[in-house]
């Protein structure tokens, strides 16, 4: 045998990755001597593929690949990963929640930050502050691709050091990205760095940092965004086409336009090719139901992170009652750091900010969907894969078949039939070059998921549930 080898001896393929749940979060490629490389695949997605390595370096690399994948179970889970941030700072913890010092709802009041961002403009406010105040030196965060590249790709994870730069990260990005490209360059470039992602992707940099000392010297701080799931590049294009915009001219898109005279929860999606700009209200758009899971990950349907546990900060969108009318947004915040805590008081002091404390049961509520979904439905999920005979990653719910009813059982089904339909028959429009392909496949399974209704027990323990939160002051 010669100095190289197509062979991994890694876990990784035979578990995550041949079973569809890497998450293409670029962790495994970011490491020394990494046997990973990031790759698209036809449906849109980032996931990993193996590379030669030198035989003497094949498996110690293997095996720190695996210690910080998210979703290999190889590494330390959420739990204890917060344990040993957090615990001595945090007074409180609460199962779907992890740890915290204390719960917020609010918007900024600066002038550009709202205005500009999805929600109550703190994304792009924290960032910014933490530069401008000299605490960090760079962010890494998701920008618009201005380069041309080859795969056509609208957003990926770059460098920041200035506030005009951090502006042009400002929004909600339903798109894949991977960090090892970003990651690489913190090697690189001394500095201290602040990084902004989803739950799973800061779960990955915690990882990291405890296989590599200039990584854990270096970011500094972990911001969190709550988070429903990740979509393929085939969201965006499909929400485009649907305007009139075909994914080949596809050069810009923006998922949340606010409109200012409706609820939060009502924007709209505007796209835009070379020569043309279009906009749209969302609810128009086919697929645009969160819950329908349209070109999600298979490996967000095995994830028990809503709420970016092992982030310093956490941020999502405040759907409660008191905050959804007003439609230019309110975040919801999750603080779990004692410097972003004080950083905050003082700008809420200053007038930039305007934050108001929330009761955990406000919190939970906010995003009371999702943690159904990642706690109840991942049961079942997990339920059906083992009887499938198929790997999954350890969690922190067991398999069941029967804690959800059987209502709910058919909805998780028909679930992962839309999220496996949307990917295939979208690809089948793609290469056909006729958009009904996607959307009548779609939208027969949609129907059919929207005509489950539960049972008459069911539907008693659900109004009871309605009773419950409107005694709390969320009805």
């Amino acid at each position: 045998m010669g100095p190289y080898t197509d062979a991994i001896t890694t876990d990784l393929n035979q578990t995550v990755i041949s079973n569809g749940l890497c998450i293409g979060c670029g962790a495994c490629a970011a490491i020394k001597d990494a046997p990973f490389s990031m790759t698209m695949n036809a449906y849109g997605q980032y996931e990993a593929h193996a590379v030669k390595q030198a035989d003497g370096a094949s498996v110690l690399a293997s095996d720190s690949a695996s210690k910080v994948c998210p979703f290999s179970g190889e590494g330390p889970n959420e739990d204890v990963i917060g344990l040993g941030l957090f615990s001595e700072t945090c007074n409180q913890k609460v199962d779907g929640l992890g740890y915290f010092q204390s719960l917020y709802g609010g918007h900024v009041t600066q002038e550009g930050f709202r205005e500009r961002g999805s929600s109550g403009g703190f994304g792009s406010w924290i960032l910014n502050e933490l530069l401008e105040s000299g605490v960090v030196d760079h962010v890494i965060h998701v920008r618009p691709t201005t380069s041309p590249n080859s795969e056509n790709l609208l957003f990926s994870y770059q460098l920041s050091d200035s506030p005009q730069k951090v502006a042009l990260g400002g929004k909600s990005r339903y798109y894949p990205v991977e960090l090892s490209g970003a990651l690489k360059q913190v090697r690189e470039t001394p500095g201290r760095y602040a990084i902004i992602g989803l739950p799973c992707f800061i779960k990955s940099v915690r990882l990291l940092q405890q296989e590599d000392p200039v990584l854990k010297e270096r970011i500094k701080f972990c911001i969190g965004l709550v988070c429903g799931h990740l979509k393929s590049s085939g969201y965006a294009e499909s929400l485009a086409w649907q305007t009139g915009i075909a994914p080949d001219r596809l050069k810009r898109i923006d998922f949340r336009v606010k409109d200012n005279t409706e609820r939060a929860d009502k924007y709209y999606t505007l796209a835009a090719s070379a020569s043309e700009e279009k906009i749209i209200p969302t609810k128009e758009l086919k697929g645009t139901d969160w819950g329908a899971g349209t070109f999600k990950y298979k490996a967000c349907d095995f994830c028990d992170d809503v709420f970016a546990e092992t982030a310093d900060l956490v941020l999502g969108d405040a759907w409660l009652p008191k905050y959804v009318h007003d439609p230019r947004g309110t975040n919801l915040l999750v603080v779990r750091n004692q410097h972003l805590e004080k950083l905050l008081h003082l700008a809420a002091k200053e007038g930039r900010i305007d934050i108001s404390p929330l009761s955990v049961e406000e919190t939970l509520i906010s995003q009371d969907a999702g943690l159904r979904h990642r706690r109840k439905g991942l049961s079942y999920r997990l339920h059906l894969e083992a009887r499938a005979g198929r790997w999954t990653p350890p969690k922190r719910v067991s398999a069941a078949s029967r804690q959800i009813p059987r209502h709910e059982r058919r909805r998780q089904r028909m679930r992962i039939k839309m999220r496996e339909i949307s990917h295939s028959s979208f690809l089948e429009a793609k290469n056909a070059g006729d958009l009904s392909l996607y959307l009548d496949t779609f939208g027969r399974a949609y129907s059919e998921y929207k005509k489950i209704r539960p049972g008459l027990i069911t539907k008693f323990i659900m109004k009871l549930r309605k009773l419950k939160q409107k005694l709390a002051g969320n009805p």
